[in-house]
């Protein structure tokens, strides 16, 4: 399964604009272009438990180029971000978890993540094409992203779908997203992703041979809340969990994130997936988050977090078949306190607790210790 990466965008500096815009011969961008750089390291080690109690240091480097430009009576925006990922396999060679405790865990490589360009069609409708990350949009929950566990960022019944997933971190493709947006605060918004349900066939490089992945999700605001529900589905077919038979990869997902007062937000997420073709069945966490609350002067936050992913009867049914015995799910409990330490630099320890890790009774519970460090421009 892919990690996830919350939405994690590197601080703007303006000296950096003008120099972007020189070297690629654009008009200067002025204050509507933002270029960012960042490093995200992870010092992790597995206290208890596990696969084996050793440390690891993952890294996540970022640039990204944002601009806002006027064409033709329209404000468009483009955005570009690639990244380099070093060290990961934390979770698959010591943790031995299913969810992925660290969302900047992945293979070692460098590549392109995002390169879109968004045009408004009307005053509350816009259309994006481009390489495009879904999760930047969809299955977003903004108290989520304090949390370093993946299940946070993107619920599992949607990250364990496709090839190499659902075009999300660290492997993403092109897509369209149309959105319209009310007065309210509402929002309704509707991807075609160019991601194979499978790799079992090659559809060369024509853009959705391989029959692309349609999402839809519907968000409104509910006095201090805010809703989402949303439903997915592959185009073609795939391998199911029993032999000779194949299914669609489906499934459909709600959030509810609620603040209380300034400084206190709650949110809930429960999802399901295809249990025929999908391990993971059903999917549901939650966390609560308190903001600049127990360092003065310090814009820090504290969190609490429980995430479990359970899987389905036709993954139960398969291993009951060859005879390995599995449990029925795997839960994370996590406690993490992001501080940022003065204008560039954020530190964030974090502690988190896997029972059942792969929902595979031979391995012992993990006790997880992190240390993120965050320096941006």
């Amino acid at each position: 399964m892919p990690a996830k990466a919350t939405a994690f965008r590197p601080a703007a500096h303006p000296w950096l604009h003008a120099l972007v815009a020189l070297v690629l011969g654009w008009p200067m961008p002025g204050a509507t272009a933002e270029f960012g750089a960042s490093w995200t390291g992870d010092f992790a080690t597995v206290a208890s438990g596990g696969l084996q109690q050793e440390g690891r240091h993952m890294g996540l480097v970022e640039l990204s180029f944002d601009h806002d430009f006027a064409w033709r009576e329209r404000e468009l925006s483009l955005h570009l971000s690639g990244q380099h990922r070093y060290g990961g396999g934390f979770s698959e060679n010591e943790v031995g978890d299913l969810q992925t405790v660290s969302n900047i865990d992945a293979e070692h490589g460098t590549r392109l993540l995002e390169a879109w360009l968004a045009i408004p069609l009307t005053s509350h409708t816009s259309v994006l094409f481009g390489r495009y990350d879904l999760n930047s949009e969809f299955d977003a929950i903004g108290a989520g992203a304090l949390f370093l566990g993946s299940s946070h960022g993107i619920g599992p019944d949607i990250s364990q779908t496709g090839a190499v997933g659902p075009s999300i971190f660290p492997n993403t493709a092109f897509g369209i997203r149309v959105q319209h947006a009310s007065e309210r605060g509402g929002a309704l918004r509707i991807a075609a992703i160019d991601v194979d349900a499978s790799d079992e066939y090659d559809y060369g490089d024509s853009p959705f041979a391989g029959g692309p992945m349609l999402a839809l999700e519907y968000q409104w605001p509910l006095q201090a809340a805010t809703v989402k529900t949303g439903v997915w589905l592959y185009t073609r077919t795939c391998d199911s969990m029993y032999a000779e038979e194949r299914g669609a990869q489906y499934g459909g997902y709600a959030s509810v994130e609620r603040r209380f007062g300034e400084n206190l937000v709650a949110y809930g997420r429960v999802g399901v997936a295809n249990a025929e073709v999908s391990r993971i069945g059903l999917y549901t966490g939650g966390g609560i988050v308190h903001t600049a609350g127990l360092l003065p002067g310090r814009d820090d936050s504290i969190g609490f977090a429980i995430a479990y992913a359970r899987n389905g009867r036709g993954y139960d049914d398969a291993m009951h078949d060859a005879g390995v015995p599995v449990t029925s799910g795997e839960q994370v409990y996590e406690l993490t306190w992001r501080v940022p330490v003065g204008e560039h630099v954020v530190l964030q320890p974090d502690v988190q607790f896997v029972v059942d890790p792969d929902s595979n009774p031979a391995i012992d519970d993990a006790l997880v210790v992190i240390l993120r460090v965050e320096l941006a421009l």
